[in-house]
Parts: structure tokens; sequence; C-alpha cells
């Protein structure tokens, strides 16, 4: 046991080593990390990267280019005036109505209160990294989903390059930042979306605020057992049910499963399930709003879909709810209607499903680098606990394993140790570190007309700004 305690830190040692050197001062990469980026002949104006040069602008597109050109005029105003501005009600609209994407990070900024949340921080992310760099047990899975995100994207394009081993930090120290959580596969994409527009540091906090307030609440959606995804997927088919009934019924029928075609949708905010600009209208107003907005865009794309969905069969219906890309409306038009879809919600006392339970708040976080330190030690502890007593490996999260160590006299057989697993709790286990990584699910689904066949719906690859698989990497 020992040696594959010391097995995994020089793993995790050799992972850090790699980030510490660098693309430009040759870390060593494998030739499967890297892909072919000469087939890339453009880069769009949100930096993805595309193999056929680009169409030409439409009148509508150009046109709304100019209107975003004028409205950086009023945002920049506003972002003057930032405390008077909350109290406007303006700031709603012209939320809704697009950030200017030249100044969608200090927008974000503002929304978020990034500054309040850095205050008296001084220092404490870089110390924070360091310790983190060295302790987290989930350096592993963090270094091979960020050699898959967002492959396509000139931020991200160069294994080892600097927004990559800013996502790796950023992921690495929230790891330990949050113990309860660690790290769960579907973070790095919306850590990879904060870098797009912020700097590590601010990306980190940024990726706290998003997680730990009430608003937003995403700390619910990634904890092990994932209650506040289950809470959210069960307001969604309540909403369907109650609003659009026949189809409701139809897609029962089929055997359509909300808890597949919605993970994402919920998970991560519509992020690679959408175009990418409108992908960022959406995060405007879910910066803003908070999961409101999801809530509203799930049903919205259901009503969108309706006639289609109908008439479908199951494998057309998840395959078609997995894209979304033929939708007919432009961005301005879907977000007039999302809009009018949250006061339709709240007209029948269905825009939000009440306060969070207390499973999906997260902890209070450490407030200096001295409780950051005490709170890795305790990890540490915990995980040599597990290496002395496998089945102590059996909780699904941090607050569980202390639990059991401190409230049982027998440390090696924690309550319901010979119980099954509950079935929402699904954690890999890693064999180096023997340390629970949650991951989400690929879920295998019956497929109407057939025997069952196993048919991947789950988190899937990155897409690109057109919703499409990036190249292999």
């Amino acid at each position: 046991m020992a040696s594959d305690y010391d097995e995994a830190d020089r793993d995790r040692a050799a992972i850090v080593a790699k980030y510490d050197k660098g693309r430009e001062e040759g870390a060593e990469i494998d030739p499967w990390e890297d892909a072919d980026f000469f087939v890339y002949k453009v880069t769009d104006r949100y930096g993805f990267l595309h193999k056929e040069p680009l169409p030409k602008r439409t009148e509508l597109e150009a046109k709304a280019l100019l209107i975003e050109r004028s409205r950086e005029i009023k945002w920049l105003k506003m972002l003057k005036n930032w405390d008077k501005s909350l109290l406007s009600d303006k700031l709603r609209n012209r939320v809704y109505k697009g950030i200017p994407n030249s100044l969608r990070s200090q927008a974000w900024s503002q929304i978020l209160r990034l500054d309040k949340i850095k205050l008296n921080k001084e220092g404490f992310y870089d110390q924070a990294k360091l310790l983190a760099r060295r302790t987290s047990p989930d350096i592993r899975q963090i270094d091979l989903d960020v050699n898959r995100t967002y492959r396509n994207h000139i931020m991200f394009r160069d294994r080892y390059g600097i927004k990559q081993q800013a996502l790796f930090h950023v992921l690495a120290t929230y790891s330990m930042y949050n113990t309860e959580v660690g790290y769960c596969q579907g973070m790095s994409g919306i850590a990879a979306l904060l870098l797009m527009y912020f700097n590590e540091e601010d990306a980190f906090w940024a990726l706290s605020c998003l997680l730990s307030d009430r608003m937003h609440g995403m700390h619910g959606l990634f904890k092990p057992g994932f209650p506040k995804l289950l809470r959210l997927q069960e307001h969604h088919e309540k909403i369907c049910k109650k609003l659009l009934t026949k189809l409701h019924k139809h897609l029962k029928k089929i055997e359509v499963d909300a808890r597949i075609y919605s993970m994402k949708w919920f998970l991560q905010c519509f992020l690679d399930r959408l175009p990418f600009s409108l992908t960022l209208r959406v995060w405007d107003a879910f910066i803003f709003d908070g999961d409101r907005v999801p809530i509203a865009m799930a049903f919205l794309v259901i009503k969108l879909y309706k006639k289609q969905l109908s008439k479908m069969s199951f494998d057309e219906a998840m395959s078609h709810l997995q894209t979304m890309e033929n939708h007919n409306f432009n961005d301005d038009e879907i977000m007039e209607m999302l809009q009018a879809t949250m006061l339709e919600l709240r007209r029948n006392g269905l825009d939000h499903p009440g306060p969070s339970q207390i499973t999906e708040q997260a902890p209070p976080p450490p407030r200096n680098i001295d409780e950051f330190t005490s709170r890795v030690n305790f990890s540490r502890h915990i995980r040599d606990i597990n290496y002395k007593h496998p089945r102590m490996k059996r909780n699904n999260s941090f607050k569980e394993s202390i639990n059991a160590m401190y409230n049982n006299d027998d440390p090696v057989a924690p309550p319901n140790a010979n119980e099954p697993d509950d079935p929402g709790d699904n954690i890999r286990h890693n064999t180096k570190d023997n340390h629970k990584t949650t991951v989400i699910p690929n879920v295998t689904a019956k497929s109407s007309g057939s025997p069952l066949k196993s048919t991947s719906y789950g988190l899937g690859n990155p897409t690109d700004a057109n919703g499409h698989v990036p190249v292999s990497v």
C-alpha cells in the first residue's frame, strides 16, 4: 500500500512538472496528445478554429455587430457607475440583449462581485495553488480532462500551453479548496469558458462563486450523488407534464428520459449544446439571474421542438436534443423567447423548484491560507485512513468519511458498509491514488423498437462553435 501511495505521489509530481515546463520549454508531449492543427485555416471571433473559410457575414449578422458596438458605449457608462447601474431596471434588459463580447469580462466580474470576493485574499490563490499541486488526489483526472477540453479553441489548442496551464491550476486548486466536490468531470468546460474571459486567479474565484453562492448553487450539481441535478431534472419533468402534457406522454411512451437528455443542460448550463454565440448569451443571463435560466431554457428547448419531437422515435429524439442546431431562430429571438418563458413559468409557479436543500449547499470556504492548509492536511489524513482501511472508500463524500471516522466505534466499518451503493452514486476509484473522483455517468438507454442498445448520452466530447466534435487528440 505504501508503495502505491508513493507511486501516486510520483505520478502527481511528474504531471505537475510537465505543466511547469510548458510547451515552449520542451515538455514531453506524446503524439496522440496533439491534434493536427494544420487542417484548421481560420479562427472565428470567439477563438474557435475552423477547417474551412467562414462564410461571408449575412446582412443580419453584420447588423448585429453594429448594434453590439453601439451597446459598448452604453455598457461602458454602466460599468463606470456600477453601483448606480445595479438599481436600474435597464440592467437586466441589457444583459438579456447581450453583453458586448469586448466587455464581457468586466461585466461578469462586476455581476459576480469578484473584487469583493478577492478582498483580503491577496496572495491566497498562489499559495493555495502550490499546496494543491503537491496534494490534490485528482491531478491525473484533471490532466486527462485538460487535454480534451476545447482543443479546437485558439487558447487551448497547444498541449501544456499557457491557457492549458491555467486550466490545470484552477481545477487542481479548486479540488482542494472545496474538498466535498473535489474535481468532477464537467467542471473543466466551465473553468475553460471562464478562462476565455478572465485571468487565472479571477477564473478561480469566479468558479468558486458559481459553485458556492445561493443564486447559482452549482455545488449541488457536482457533489457526489448530484442532489441538485436530480432535483432540477425532477422539476423539469414536472414542468413538461403540466404545460406540455401530450408531448410528455409521447416522450414517456418512447422512453426518452429527462435524466439522460437534460444532464449536460443543467450541469453546464447548455455549454456545448448550443451554438457558441447563443451559449454566451445564455451564460450572460445565468450569471445575472442564476439557475432560473437553465430551468427556463430547458423548457424552451422542448417547446421549440414540440412538433418534431412528437413524431420522433427514441433515437431520433435523443440525437435531436443533443445537437439543437437547426432551430431557425437567431440569438436575439431565442433570448426574447427565454425571457417570455421565464415569465410563463413564474405565472405558473414553476420558475424555480424552491430553496436549495441542505445536502446541496457548499460548506464554508477556507477564510485564509491557514484554514486551507488545515483542510489539505485533514484531507490527506482521511486518505491515509483509506489506505489502511479500504472499506472506508465506500463513503461517497469527504464529509461522510469524516462522520464515519468520528461517529463510529469501529472506523473500519462505517454505517451500512455492507449495503449496496446508492445507484445515483457513480464513483470511480483511481487505482494509483485510491481517491474517489466523481464521474458523470454515460447512460445506457433502451432504444425504442429494439433490444437494449448501449447508447452514450452522457457528457460526451466538447464541441466546436458549430456544435461539432473537434478533431481527435
